[in-house]
């Protein structure tokens, strides 16, 4: 990697490469730094799987160079450093990045470039979706940016999104399957729960009257029977598909692509029952 990249901008590199499937040698142009707030072309490439992906100029095979490079969000405060192959050295590594650009309000490394794509993703659905948005836990900016990061690096779940993706760009899967892997992924994210059939919420109260676009109370009678992980409902002014609801008395999201369950209103603590202090647990 060019540690000597520019600190705003695009650089690219020359090298070269084996096709693998005439076995020649080739040179090809790759990019080593890419600062997506300039160049908003370079996430649709990641989102495509058309990033870095060089062309053998004997055969015209295309194949991912799988070669590492930095992301940044410059107006964002955001660099991640992306190997597509976990790189020899990796703490020495690490820790002469961050000595070079640790004045990043956002410093991540990235080892599998599902989380790349994951990331833009991400970003890209909560700036579009005003549902998801007035749903979210956290605010925007940098405390979403972190907690993506952090959900990046550290659920199971990207390893299951890992396997669909590669189905999907493949043609072994649809884009329905792989919509509800994404559905999953931001429900998880969120930490959503499954949507309650008596449309009670865990503290008691009624969310009925919690369901709500464009000022506008969503009527659920008609869409209820349907509720189910690839149901989608959308907001009659504005067509914004819905993701869930948030219930006015305590906070907790639900919504159906987490599935469905028949009520939550036995897991409330009756207000008899002495709350268990940790200390006196057996």
């Amino acid at each position: 990697m060019d540690m000597h990249a520019p600190i705003k901008g695009d650089a690219h590199s020359v090298e070269t490469f084996q096709c693998g499937n005439c076995n020649r040698d080739f040179p090809a142009k790759v990019v080593t730094w890419v600062d997506v707030s300039r160049t908003p072309q370079a996430k649709r490439a990641i989102l495509q799987w058309q990033f870095n992906v060089v062309e053998c100029t004997h055969c015209g095979c295309r194949s991912f160079s799988n070669t590492p490079f930095f992301f940044e969000d410059f107006s964002g405060g955001l660099l991640v450093a992306v190997f597509p192959r976990i790189p020899e050295g990796r703490g020495e590594m690490e820790a002469e990045i961050r000595e070079k650009y640790g004045y990043y309000p956002l410093l991540e490394f990235f080892y599998d470039t599902t989380q790349i794509w994951g990331l833009i993703y991400l970003q890209e659905y909560y700036r579009t979706s005003r549902s998801l948005s007035a749903l979210s836990k956290f605010g925007p900016g940098e405390e979403r940016t972190r907690r993506i990061l952090a959900f990046l690096k550290e659920s199971p779940l990207m390893i299951e999104l890992r396997e669909k993706l590669t189905e999907y760009f493949f043609g072994d899967i649809t884009e329905d399957d792989l919509a509800d892997k994404l559905n999953q992924v931001i429900a998880e994210l969120e930490e959503m729960n499954a949507w309650p059939l008596d449309q009670h919420c865990i503290c008691g109260a009624d969310l009925r009257g919690s369901f709500r676009c464009c000022g506008n109370q969503i009527d659920l009678d008609d869409h209820h029977k349907h509720l189910r992980e690839r149901y989608i409902i959308y907001c009659p002014i504005c067509k914004d598909s819905l993701t869930g609801i948030a219930c006015e008395t305590c906070g907790r999201v639900y919504t159906w692509n987490r599935g469905t369950v028949r009520t939550y209103r036995g897991k409330r603590r009756k207000k008899s029952e002495p709350r268990v202090m940790p200390e006196q647990a057996p």
